[in-house]
């Protein structure tokens, strides 16, 4: 059972709520390459920490970290929706 359960779907409800419990001022934990690298920051870093802010109530902060958190978080949470009913109709008809 295990084996058909969507990746995706835990990745993406994982992430989320990793970043609606990390509090976006105390620096989130990076897997970013281009800073683990030594490169400084790339867009993604600021999509992340404007995805936190809004789960926080932060709407001006999430706005000036990137244009594109609310959006995206829409996105991201119509997708994990999408999944999840194809989840369960896969473990209500096989």
């Amino acid at each position: 059972m295990i084996s058909r359960i969507n990746i995706e779907l835990v990745a993406w409800t994982l992430g989320l709520i990793l970043l609606a419990f990390l509090d976006p001022h105390a620096g989130l934990p990076s897997f970013c390459l281009s800073k683990l690298a030594g490169l400084g920051s790339c867009p993604g870093c600021g999509l992340g920490r404007s995805i936190s802010h809004l789960f926080h109530g932060q709407w001006l902060e999430s706005w000036e970290n990137h244009k594109l958190g609310a959006p995206v978080l829409l996105m991201l949470l119509w997708r994990i929706g999408k999944l999840s009913k194809d989840q369960y109709y896969t473990f209500r008809y096989e």
